[in-house]
């Protein structure tokens, strides 16, 4: 298991879109995070102010020797106006520029901008994106002997691991980041989803984790760790403490799911 995955399971991490452009970074990573997600970043600089990849990872790379921090993740994406089949060659190139800094990567396909790539009539490019990603990893870690961890986020859509889950799963990623929604048999579908994808990737749920119950009803469900968004951006630090003390069950919880 990553560093970055052991870390989770003691703590929340905090997902992307706190912070874009590394500005925040120094006093994000010495919050109290397992880890914290940088972007999404697309490898060229774009509209809206984002930086691209390679001043994303500038920025990190000045803080990155701060003792005791979080594990540092960067969101991928794709920049604006590209068509579909530029999926593969943007996360490649965004995967090269982000390697010297990142301990995880997050391939995001969970954004709005991202969500028509989901149709099935791209489920094949999508798993030839991921298998893409996925041998270069093999070359890059072969040669420089370090390995980043590897996520893929997505909505969290139905009661089974969608295509482009089994994808990631195929192509060895270390993890999907499940968007949970405003629905309720969330849980469900995400337990649905654990069963899919056991002995595979680790599932990380984000959305709507505000507290210690939330937290423990997503590790029953079969989580094995969870990020935040809007509970920091509404409470800032404060909102780690109640969300450690759902975490502190994991170890229980997952033993309770491998038996179910």
């Amino acid at each position: 298991m990553n560093d970055w995955l052991r870390a989770l399971r003691e703590r929340p991490g905090l997902a992307g879109g706190v912070d874009r452009d590394g500005g925040r970074a120094a006093s994000l990573l010495a919050c109290g995070f397992a880890s914290v997600e940088f972007g999404t970043a697309a490898p060229l600089p774009g509209e809206g102010g984002q930086p691209g990849v390679a001043a994303l990872v500038q920025r990190l790379t000045a803080v990155a020797a701060q003792p005791d921090r979080a594990r540092i993740g960067i969101g991928l994406g794709m920049n604006a106006g590209m068509a579909p089949e530029a999926l593969g060659a943007q996360w490649l190139a965004g995967m090269r520029a982000a390697w010297p800094v990142a301990d995880y990567l997050c391939f995001n396909l969970s954004a709005a901008a991202y969500r028509p790539l989901l149709r099935p009539e791209y489920d094949g490019m999508i798993a030839g994106a991921l298998a893409t990603v996925a041998a270069e990893r093999a070359r890059l870690t072969a040669r420089g002997g370090r390995r980043v961890g590897f996520a893929l986020k997505l909505p969290l859509d139905g009661p089974r691991p969608s295509a482009p889950a089994r994808a990631a799963l195929e192509s060895g990623f270390d993890a999907l980041v499940t968007v949970l929604p405003e629905h309720a048999a969330r849980i469900d579908w995400l337990h649905g989803w654990a069963i899919g994808a056991r002995a595979g990737a680790t599932l990380i749920a984000v959305g709507g984790m505000r507290s210690a119950a939330d937290v423990r009803a997503a590790l029953q469900a079969g989580a094995g760790g969870i990020q935040v968004h809007r509970a920091f951006v509404e409470q800032g630090a404060a909102c780690i403490a109640p969300l450690r003390e759902g975490l502190a069950g994991l170890a229980g919880q997952a033993a309770s799911f491998a038996n179910s």
